[in-house]
């Protein structure tokens, strides 16, 4: 069978450049075309992409972003890693001309026709789209951590969540924050990262969460990986034993088809007393594309009426380009491309 042709946009960046690897040998997608800015544009991929990329890619011209152009190419799906704006418009404009569209960029998550999409969670959002061409979005990387931690306990009567978050500084995108910012440094806030954090949840869990969502988010010195100290709080009495079995018997949510990069359990319960940790457990989840595909939750303390723990999910794998990845899995699955 003939892999599907994957046009990548924003392919020079941390998250483009992720893609590349992760989809290089792929069993459904091979990557066909890449995009990128003028800056990049007409240059080979190794030359500009961000780090090491598979050597298959390394010759290849890197073309400028412009939605006629990717078009005329003829790709049969387009993953988008584009960090600014334009992000927003080059999508729809694909979408429009009957392009489906897979974006880990923010500029559409929140439009009434695009849903984001967490398989675990609401992949059967999948079997509602009938048009050709459309854009799939993946969440924020720490909503989308946040989102698989409530999950397990979704059935409760939660009445508030409060979150805050230790960003690593990759959350930036590539060159990021400056590094005289950041050594001996803690910023306490993220621009427009609380209220994605807030309205996505609310938009992910559209009906079945009736609660207060409150986000503080922090940028921390840490390369990769995001922990998250969440505090949940019932209308009810809840019993901890029955807590911590929602948690160990998730494995993947609502979602039973295996698919290359979905993890063996979205899930991982660590015991230590100073676990999750970047350094450690970012790359939970299984082998292959499946590594760092898990959340990592740890510090249960279960109260009367309240729930606390940290989390820890990898930003720029399930945090993007691993999320973009698995919802297209999930689409050709089901028939969708």
């Amino acid at each position: 069978m003939d892999k599907i042709r994957v046009g990548l946009i924003g392919s020079t960046g941390i998250i483009g450049s992720l893609i590349s690897k992760m989809i290089v040998d792929h069993p459904y997608f091979e990557l066909s075309n890449m995009y990128a800015s003028d800056r990049s544009a007409n240059r080979k991929y190794g030359e500009v992409a961000y780090g090491n990329i598979p050597v298959k890619y390394e010759d290849i011209l890197v073309k400028e972003s412009d939605a006629d152009l990717i078009i005329k190419d003829k790709n049969d799906i387009i993953f988008s890693a584009v960090s600014d704006e334009r992000a927003g418009i080059i999508e729809r404009r694909l979408a429009e001309s009957g392009i489906p569209v897979f974006t880990n960029a923010s500029a559409n998550r929140m439009e009434p026709d695009v849903p984001i999409i967490i398989p675990e969670i609401n992949g059967d959002l999948i079997k509602r789209i009938r048009s050709r061409g459309f854009i799939i979005a993946n969440g924020n990387c720490s909503t989308i951590g946040l989102s698989l931690g409530i999950d397990p306990i979704i059935q409760e009567s939660i009445e508030e969540i409060d979150v805050t978050t230790l960003q690593s500084v990759s959350g930036a995108g590539y060159p990021g924050m400056a590094s005289i910012d950041m050594i001996d440094n803690v910023i306490p806030y993220i621009a427009k990262e609380e209220t994605k954090i807030e309205k996505e949840t609310a938009k992910i869990f559209s009906g079945k969460l009736n609660a207060g969502i409150y986000a503080t988010a922090t940028r921390v010195p840490v390369k990769i990986g995001h922990l998250e100290s969440i505090h949940v709080r019932f209308r009810k009495d809840i019993d901890a034993e029955t807590i911590l079995e929602e948690f160990k018997n998730y494995r993947n949510g609502s979602l039973k088809t295996d698919l290359p990069s979905l993890p063996e359990n979205s899930i991982v319960i660590v015991q230590e007393d100073d676990r999750p940790q970047p350094a450690i457990d970012d790359m939970n989840g299984g082998p292959g594309l499946k590594a760092g595909m898990a959340v990592s939750i740890g510090r249960i303390r279960v109260r009367t009426r309240s729930l606390d723990f940290v989390l820890l999910v990898n930003n720029i794998v399930r945090g993007a380009a691993g999320s973009t990845l698995l919802n297209a899995e999930l689409a050709h699955i089901e028939g969708l491309i």
